[in-house]
């Protein structure tokens, strides 16, 4: 994961994560100036970046910067950013995920039951291609949860990373949902699919997820504008 490290003339250091791509250029907008002014300050690396837009890989980069501006201001200001950005609650759920589609059965059960002693009672797969192996996959990884929960009802999600239509979404999920409850599927067709995300939301009882693949506001804008996502996710590599 590219990192990109800011200090400050007062020796505070915050750190972002996002793309290398005309650093020098976006930092002279930044340059000398006063940390604190986040939202300043990314109008000026917007400005000055004008002509690539505020999307992929440039805007990735101005995020990481953003990100580290953040950092600095709670740093200066003595505070964890949760607080500084109004938060009230320091403990938030967890999920437990992995690339873990090549695993089989005795080495899922394995990875889910580490989770599990971890303290995580929710777990999302990937998925997509089969469904009676998933269904197969996702009850395993259930009963995992439920077992260290003490019988507490565990969260599953299903991640299909964009391999459906808008109708083999449907009767794909529907068909899990026959046996199993699920709380959200993530991107099950295209992350630029205001419409079908709100049609595929339509036909299911589990949430809509989608957004990791996104970057700037106006591609999420569609998005919420069409009442396409009940999850809305963003990545910490676009600041």
């Amino acid at each position: 994961m590219p990192i990109i490290v800011v200090t400050t003339d007062e020796g505070i250091t915050g750190v972002g994560m996002g793309p290398h791509v005309e650093l020098d250029a976006i930092f002279a907008a930044i340059d000398g100036e006063d940390p604190r002014a986040v939202t300043a300050l990314y109008d000026r690396m917007l400005r000055q970046t004008f002509k690539a837009g505020h999307a992929g890989a440039v805007f990735g980069a101005i995020g990481a910067f953003d990100t580290a501006l953040w950092d600095i201001k709670a740093k200066a200001a003595g505070q964890p950013l949760w607080r500084l950005l109004g938060g009230r609650d320091r403990v938030v759920p967890a999920y437990a995920s992995g690339l873990d589609i090549g695993l089989d059965d005795d080495e899922l059960v394995a990875t889910y039951r580490a989770y599990a002693d971890r303290g995580m009672r929710a777990a999302k797969l990937k998925g997509g291609l089969d469904v009676a192996r998933d269904r197969h996959r996702l009850t395993l990884v259930h009963d995992v949860l439920a077992e260290a929960g003490g019988g507490a009802r565990p969260g599953l999600m299903l991640d299909a990373n964009e391999c459906w239509n808008r109708k083999q979404a449907v009767r794909y999920v529907a068909e899990l949902e026959r046996t199993l409850d699920l709380i959200w599927i993530e991107e099950p067709v295209r992350r630029w699919d205001a419409e079908g995300l709100a049609a595929v939301g339509r036909g299911l009882r589990a949430s809509v997820a989608s957004g990791e693949n996104l970057s700037g506001l106006e591609q999420f804008r569609p998005l919420l504008a069409a009442g396409a996502l009940d999850i809305v996710q963003t990545a910490s590599v676009w600041g």
